[in-house]
């Protein structure tokens, strides 16, 4: 069937439309619409990425498996060896001694091997803290971790002088005597400083760095093999030695592919190479402008000339290259305008040929050699072998070498691999060429034809996208018999990943049930060409910001002393919201704690930038919801709006009529500060939100891309202001006398709270052709007004009956969710609650004297191996001593008993765990029979559909949630936002709630629809 498939792609939603195509390839008729609803991969409350949040769990998991491994080998090497006796009881005894005392007395003395090892596994405990410069390089010499770690060097001397300990062993027996903090216990002190100013003061009791340890084991092992040489021998050591300073090397970061060499990692952006090669990119793109504003490019010596000058600094303004290539000051460049005034330089180079650094010596490297030097500095993770490596390798002295290990490069990868690079930057050079015909000098394809689609091969269905999109996926195993997501990669940002599955699902059951489609269009979130004084407009904006931006760089250089391309956005960010706080400097003040913030104090870690309204309720992460406050301020305030946290304020001392005071220092932000500042963010329309515009960008693009494969000559996308315009002009309004009920409302807004809207602007987008197209970028360029409005207003309809066809078309759609049947997720909360010995549960009691939430759904924990400490029941069974309450219900059972009634039974996460990690997946879904061993009638999870009665009416609903009591709260398949509506008592949508009882009353039954919105309903079984 000759047809056009239409997508409206959003970050959450896939609407789709099918129109037939008549012989001049004009839509004649609307087949069907629908829409698919999905996740999009993150965190509702603050949307991050849920792999972030599994992540962590996983580290802190991994961290403490690594521990016990780590304590296992050492007890086995003890034992081994003949330190720690064979027999536990033994090994218990010793439990009773001193390690601080042995630390210290095995440095004198001998000791016996049962307290050698005594003393060593408890230096195996807590073995210090190992620095990795490329993760660490961001800490600065005055911090709280390294000034903890440099006064605890200075308080030893390996040779006892001054009365000193020699060894940190040695030294923590001290203060074992004197009763002193063994632990490095973090504070924070509000100090008062110069002017009434309050500053805090962050340091650490103590802290132990691995280099403590390893000095420390040197010592014991020295003096015990001198007085007892058979047992400490040399094998020995080495072993024991590397079960305590064992470091697993950090798993290295992969980049992406190469564009044009796709099995080639990119290349790092600080390569010498990667900077040469854009330097000559934009040089060769550079173009004199004549009094007529022709074009001339610059001739191969004065393109060399400059290239030469831009090697050896980070910049150059075009005033500076008029000058250096002797052109009148009147001349003018094609990459000139108003928000550009320079082109960039060799960054790598101005930092590395700096004096306290390679100096001269610099430009004397070839460039291969530049290009290894700047590999090592970006992954050796050793800073002592880096040293000892520069040392070797450069010639350069141990200070020099040390500086070089601390030096920041620009950050990130470029497009191309090193491989890439080397073959297109000589074609660069040879001549004053562009890139893209430097591409094809160099053998590659032009980009034009990297796509699988180039080739116009048809696949027969969409296969999974890392297969063909490999520019865009990082690296996969390679390996056939691995998932293709392993197998291939995958794209890193979750929404889009997800995204392009589900647009692979749906456009497959498309294409099986009827066929090729003839052409594809997508729907692009990008506005249309502006106009002159809109581009001008918008320019001198631009411009604005920028030199804004370049003043405050060069001023935040200057407070961190360092170079001005190393200066971090949110370092510019907390200057732009710091002049914010108020027009008079010395009134720049912290807008809740009122302590005053200068520029060292803005820039250092004891200020941060806060949003005003929490970013979890809001997802509003503009400036216009920002400001900077002092680090124990923000704390205090968390993840509240200011007034809800104005009583902790207060605590502090900080008036809140004093705080509102400052706030109205900020007229657009004021507000936001006060106590309705929420519901009045709130009343306003922010549904859409700037995260989710972004992804359905990129989103877009790469499904472009994507869907060449199955329509390579007819993919094409839309900008999505045009679909607004004609949804109004086509009689899909509130306003309209045929409009849709309940899908679209007020002229030009989509009811949000309906998700068919998709399907609406589908069914729009379908209708679009490229004469469509270049009449609205030809009335957009133009500079009269309303000429957008005029032409639309004189736009006929597609054909006839257009708006009855879409009508029909929404209300037919079965709205499509996508099911998550899978078990695992978070099996409990995160507060662990105490248990005493008589099964109570440990609360803290409010400051009104109440315990706090009512729990019923503890899981409660043992541990086998302390019997002792938590004790046994009357069966010798150990008691729990902690508890979570359970994060999730995975499911409801619904059963039927032997007199044919219905009854439910929820299975939570954890039970879902349990099921099947003790029987099997098998039993945990099994298809005839409940947990509880009764006929199942069926298994209900969230985002199933269900279909009964409602107030006599036949209705399909989706599971929202499953209390633990049993009850299903349940909401119509196409109602969009039910949540927060349901929460909303001035909304008029509510939940519809059965339990097992009322579900058979209501001829319920589990239904399913498809991707493409095919109902499948078994009908109700008794």
């Amino acid at each position: 069937m000759n047809y056009r498939l239409a997508l409206d792609l959003g970050s959450t939603s896939l609407g789709w439309a099918l129109f037939r195509l008549n012989a001049d390839k004009e839509p004649a008729a609307l087949i069907k619409a629908g829409v698919r609803i999905f996740s999009d991969g993150r965190n509702p409350k603050d949307g991050s990425s849920l792999a972030v949040t599994r992540r962590a769990a996983r580290m802190m998991r991994r961290r403490r498996d690594r521990l016990l491994k780590r304590k296992s080998r050492m007890m086995r090497t003890l034992i081994a060896y003949g330190f720690f006796p064979a027999d536990e009881a033994a090994r218990k005894a010793l439990e009773q001694l001193d390690p601080y005392a042995l630390r210290a007395k095995g440095l004198n003395e001998a000791i016996t091997p049962g307290e050698f090892a005594r003393a060593l596994f408890h230096i195996n405990q807590r073995r210090g803290f190992k620095s990795n410069r490329k993760t660490d390089k961001k800490d600065n010499d005055s911090s709280a971790l390294k000034a903890a770690i440099q006064q605890l060097h200075a308080a030893i001397d390996p040779q006892g002088r001054e009365g000193k300990p020699r060894t940190v062993g040695e030294w923590l027996h001290q203060r074992n005597k004197q009763q002193q903090t063994m632990r490095a216990r973090f504070r924070q002190e509000r100090v008062p400083g110069e002017e009434g100013k309050i500053r805090i003061e962050k340091s650490y009791d103590l802290y132990i760095d691995r280099a403590a340890i390893e000095a420390e084991f040197d010592a014991l092992w020295s003096k015990q093999a001198e007085l007892n040489p058979a047992q400490f021998n040399e094998t020995a050591r080495e072993e024991l030695k590397d079960c305590l300073l064992h470091q697993r090397p950090l798993k290295p970061v992969v980049p992406g592919r190469c564009t044009l060499i796709p099995e080639e990692p990119r290349a790092p952006l600080a390569l010498p190479s990667q900077q040469r090669f854009r330097i000559y990119q934009e040089v060769n793109n550079l173009r004199i402008l004549g009094d007529r504003l022709q074009e001339q490019s610059l001739s191969l010596d004065q393109r060399n000339k400059l290239v030469a000058e831009l090697d050896c600094q980070s910049k150059l303004s075009f005033t500076q290259i008029r000058k250096l290539l002797r052109l009148p000051g009147t001349t003018q460049f094609n990459l000139e305008d108003a928000k550009r005034q320079e082109i960039k330089g060799n960054i790598t180079g101005a930092i590395l040929s700096k004096k306290d650094l390679f100096g001269p010596a610099w430009g004397r490297f070839d460039e291969a050699r530049q290009d290894a030097i700047v590999m090592q500095l970006l992954t050796e993770e050793n800073e002592a072998c880096l040293v000892r490596w520069q040392q070797e390798q450069t010639g350069v002295d141990e200070a020099r070498a040390e500086a070089l290990a601390n030096v920041s490069l620009p950050e990130g990868y470029g497009s191309l691999s090193a491989k890439a690079l080397a073959r297109i930057l000589p074609e660069l050079r040879r001549e004053v060429v562009t890139y893209d015909k430097a591409v094809q000098a160099a053998g590659f394809e032009h980009h034009s034809n990297i796509s699988h689609a180039a080739t116009g091969e048809i696949l027969p269905e969409l296969p999974y996208y890392g297969e063909y999109l490999q520019r865009h996926v990082g690296f996969g195993s390679g390996n056939p018999s691995d998932p293709p997501e392993k197998r291939f990669g995958k794209i890193a940002n979750p929404t889009v990943h997800i995204g392009l599955n589900q647009v692979r699902v749906v456009v497959n059951v498309l294409i099986k049930r009827y066929g090729h489609p003839s052409e594809v269009i997508v729907e692009v979130a990008r506005e249309l060409k502006q106009n002159k004084e809109q581009r001008e407009k918008a320019q001198q904006t631009q411009a604005s910001n920028q030199k804004r931006n370049e003043r405050l760089r060069q001023e935040a250089a200057a407070v961190l002393q360092c170079s001005p391309e190393l200066v971090r956005r949110s370092d510019i960010e907390k200057l732009i919201l710091w002049e914010e706080l108020s027009p008079n400097v010395a009134n720049r003040c912290c807008p809740y704690s009122g302590v005053q913030i200068g520029k060292e104090m803005l820039l250092s870690d004891r200020v941060e930038i806060e949003h005003i309204l929490p970013f979890a309720q809001t997802l509003d992460d503009t400036l216009n919801n920002k400001t900077v406050a002092m680090r124990e301020a923000n704390r205090i305030k968390g993840n509240r709006p200011p007034w809800e946290a104005h009583a902790d304020f207060e605590a502090q001392g900080w008036d809140y009529e004093s705080i509102l005071s400052r706030a109205q220092q900020m007229p657009a932000k004021y507000y936001r500060f006060c106590e309705d500042g929420l519901q009045k963010w709130l009343r306003e329309d922010k549904s859409f939100l700037a995260r989710a515009l972004n992804d359905t960008k990129y989103l877009s693009r790469v499904a472009r891309e994507y869907l060449s494969l199955i329509c390579p000559q007819g993919t094409r996308v839309i900008p999505g202001r045009m679909t607004a315009m004609l949804r109004r002009k086509f009689g899909l309004d509130g306003n309209a006398k045929k409009c849709i009920p309940g899908v679209l409302r007020l002229i030009g807004e989509k009811n949000r709270n309906d998700h068919r809207h998709h399907a609406v602007d589908a069914c729009v987008i379908g209708v679009t052709d490229q004469g469509m197209l270049q009449k609205f970028a030809q009335a957009s360029s133009s500079a009269r007004e309303k000429q957008l409005d005029r032409l639309v207003e004189t736009m006929p309809l597609p054909w006839l009956t257009y708006p009855e066809h879409v009508r029909r078309a929404i209300n037919a759609i079965w709205v499509s969710h996508k099911p998550d049947h899978g078990y695992e997720g978070a099996m409990m909360e995160e507060t662990s609650y105490g248990i005493r010995r008589d099964g109570s549960i440990k609360q803290r009691r409010k400051a009104d004297g109440s315990t706090g939430r009512e729990i019923s759904n503890l899981i409660r924990i043992a541990e086998p191996g302390q019997l002792q400490r938590h004790g046994v029941d009357a069966e010798g069974r150990p008691l729990p001593y902690k508890g979570y309450v359970g994060g999730s219900n995975y499911c409801i059972e619904i059963t039927v008993n032997d007199r044919g009634k219905w009854e439910g039974q929820v299975i939570s996460t954890f039970e879902a765990y349990l099921i099947a990690q003790q029987d099997g997946l098998h039993q945990l879904r099994h298809p005839t029979l409940g947990q509880n061993g009764k006929p199942l009638v069926m298994r209900l999870m969230i985002n199933d559909s269900v279909r009964l009665e409602v107030d006599g009416m036949l209705k399909i609903m989706r599971v929202r949630s499953i209390s633990p009591s049993g009850q299903v709260f349940m909401a119509p398949i196409h109602e969009a936002n039910v949540d927060a509506r349901n929460r909303d008592k001035t909304d008029t949508f509510a939940y519809t709630s059965k339990i097992a009882g009322s579900f058979q009353k209501a001829r319920g039954r589990r239904v399913t629809i498809s991707p493409i919105g095919e109902l499948r309903d078994p009908g109700f079984k008794e």
